[in-house]
């Protein structure tokens, strides 16, 4: 839904921070998934709407908008989802984004789905339909921008620092203001006493390693793990910049499943 594995890990983290705190309004225990899923669903709208500006998930989609039925309206030719299928579903506006996924990707029933996203099943119905045909309509997405000189400049040089553990130089490429997250475990301000970021990578019980890679398109900063004999791509960092500074870290280290699902390059 959000096109990107560390804006969707973002949004799980959210959901389940609602989910949390709102837990005494589930009614039925035996409806936490669907209740969670519906929670998930809306961030993603919420999300879309501030960062893609788009309008569609505001439209009601109803039984009168369902167009005629063909024998293919409820299926992809019976093809698998993959890798490719999902980022041409990330192309979709969120109502259609949402049921092609819930149907096609998760196995949801229509009336789930119509549960989930707040429709009719009529309305889900529509959606799929106009969803896929614009699936299969669609040209391959064009590839992220690449990186400008001076972003590439900072990120290798702050990725140089921490693949040596030079932390004093570390910190000259950082403010000490800078936010830092360690999604999962603490959030605070850099230079906090009780912050020990940088430390306690230098204390991790295996070996690692950073590296500026392509991840479904994007660049990013990804950490690398050694297993046996290889290393192993298993999870990221986002980095903000000002001036020539980081201003604040979102750091991964402990969502081991960020990219198993991901393309990388």
């Amino acid at each position: 839904m959000a096109g990107s594995v560390l804006d969707g890990e973002d949004l799980v983290q959210e959901t389940l921070a609602q989910g949390f705190y709102s837990l005494a309004s589930l009614r039925d225990e035996a409806r936490l998934e669907p209740w969670l899923f519906r929670i998930a669903h809306h961030k993603c709208i919420d999300f879309l709407r501030r960062e893609v500006g788009t309008r569609e998930a505001t439209v009601t989609y109803d039984d009168a908008m369902m167009p005629e039925e063909r024998p293919d309206d409820l299926g992809l030719d019976g093809a698998p989802v993959d890798e490719a299928l999902l980022v041409l579903v990330a192309a979709l506006p969120p109502m259609e984004r949402a049921c092609v996924v819930l149907m096609d990707v998760l196995d949801y029933r229509l009336s789930e789905i119509a549960e989930v996203v707040d429709s009719t099943v009529g309305g889900v119905k529509a959606a799929l339909h106009r969803g896929r045909t614009k699936l299969r309509a669609q040209a391959p997405p064009v590839a992220v921008a690449e990186l400008d000189q001076e972003q590439r400049a900072l990120l290798t040089a702050y990725v140089d620092c921490f693949n040596r553990r030079d932390w004093d130089a570390l910190k000259h490429l950082v403010r000490s203001d800078a936010r830092i997250e360690v999604v999962g475990v603490i959030e605070g301000i850099l230079g906090d006493p009780d912050i020990t970021y940088f430390g306690n990578y230098g204390k991790l019980p295996y070996e690692w390693r950073l590296s500026l890679t392509r991840v479904d398109g994007a660049e990013l900063l990804v950490q690398w793990r050694k297993a046996g004999t290889e290393w192993k791509p298993v999870t990221a960092v986002r980095l903000w910049w000002k001036d020539g500074q980081v201003v604040r870290i979102r750091d991964y280290v402990h969502v081991e499943y960020l990219l198993d699902h991901t393309v990388i390059a």
